[in-house]
């Protein structure tokens, strides 16, 4: 009977260790899940309107261009305006060699005394037709040369402008041979004249976007010559045709520049806005940008309190929130604690 009350109570004790046991072990795996879920701040996407904006680089040039010479060689004798001048539209800015003008001037002379004295004979019917129409061929030909030689023996500007570039002083010689300019441009005139007010800018607009641009729109432009300076520019020009290289299309901005402190050739981002419309932001800081690529991702909450990685593209920005066009509103992405979280992660969320 003894030994049957030492066998019964030697059972209860070894069930009873095995009970604990499994109790502990239970409540341990209970821990470790709760453990496993992550300690998030949501932010619920919202709807809201924006203006969408297009940037683009560019290079400032100048608004109109000119390579002023002669067709003729010849000798520079006089340049009235220095490197550098602002020329009125129609002035005199230097005058060439005119030798070849009085050679051609004396024989025009000459021959309007002969086509004067053969008129007066064609009137009274004493010279033939054949014999009038060819020293009126003469003298017509003759006043062509001289006409052609004064436009080669004086240099007026064909628009107001700045003086550039002088590229054959006075006293020397110039031919057709092309030189280059400061700018690397190909040039084979005596000086070159700017027009620097306004400015024009060119920009390249690809084919997905050049159908939001027309004439007249307006655009801010910035340069890194003034920071935090932003000056007005309006779109002048749509070039009709794409490249077939880069599918892209050549626009022009003018942007005035009364007080000259805008160079050719200078920088510059160009912003363009566009119609408002709506979409969909969220915070910032919200987007998990993988390392080692420039790809963006956002881990959004599904229902069982879990989270799905989704990668997403940057748009427009809005105070501290960015648009992003594959979030939907309403969806709950994670804020805080997005740097613990993979595929699938289970999260705990302490801001509802």
């Amino acid at each position: 009977m003894m030994q049957l009350t030492n066998k019964i109570a030697y059972t209860t004790c070894l069930l009873a260790i095995f009970a604990g046991g499994c109790g502990k072990k239970s409540t341990e795996s209970s821990g470790d899940a709760a453990k496993t879920a992550t300690t998030v701040t949501v932010y619920t996407a919202k709807e809201m309107e924006y203006t969408p904006v297009l940037s683009f680089t560019g290079t400032a040039e100048a608004n109109r261009e000119a390579d002023l010479g002669a067709s003729i060689p010849g000798r520079v004798e006089k340049i009235h305006f220095a490197k550098g001048s602002y020329v009125p539209e129609g002035a005199l800015i230097a005058e060439l060699s005119d030798e070849m003008l009085i050679q051609a001037e004396i024989e025009l002379e000459a021959i309007r005394k002969d086509f004067e004295r053969m008129s007066r004979l064609k009137e009274k019917e004493s010279v033939s037709v054949m014999d009038y129409d060819h020293i009126k061929a003469k003298f017509d030909a003759s006043q062509t040369k001289v006409n052609m030689l004064k436009k080669n023996t004086s240099i007026t500007a064909p628009f107001g402008g700045v003086i550039t570039d002088i590229t054959v002083q006075e006293g020397e010689n110039y031919t057709f041979i092309p030189s280059v300019s400061s700018d690397l441009k190909v040039q084979g005139g005596i000086l070159t004249i700017r027009q620097l007010n306004p400015l024009k800018i060119a920009i390249e607009v690809n084919e997905k976007e050049i159908g939001s641009i027309s004439r007249g729109q307006q655009a801010e432009v910035s340069f890194d010559a003034y920071p935090g300076e932003v000056f007005a520019g309006k779109v002048s020009y749509i070039s009709p045709v794409l490249s077939t290289m880069n599918r892209t299309a050549t626009v022009e901005l003018t942007i005035p520049n009364r007080e000259m402190k805008l160079k050719p050739g200078m920088f510059c981002r160009v912003s363009i806005s566009m119609v408002p419309t709506t979409g969909v932001f969220v915070p910032l800081n919200a987007l998990y940008r993988q390392q080692g690529t420039g790809e963006d991702y956002l881990f959004v909450v599904l229902g069982q309190n879990k989270v799905t990685r989704r990668r997403v593209t940057r748009g427009e920005s809005k105070e501290e929130l960015i648009h992003i066009p594959e979030i939907k509103a309403g969806e709950s992405v994670v804020v805080d604690g997005k740097n613990k979280l993979n595929e699938g992660s289970p999260v705990e969320i302490v801001n509802r």
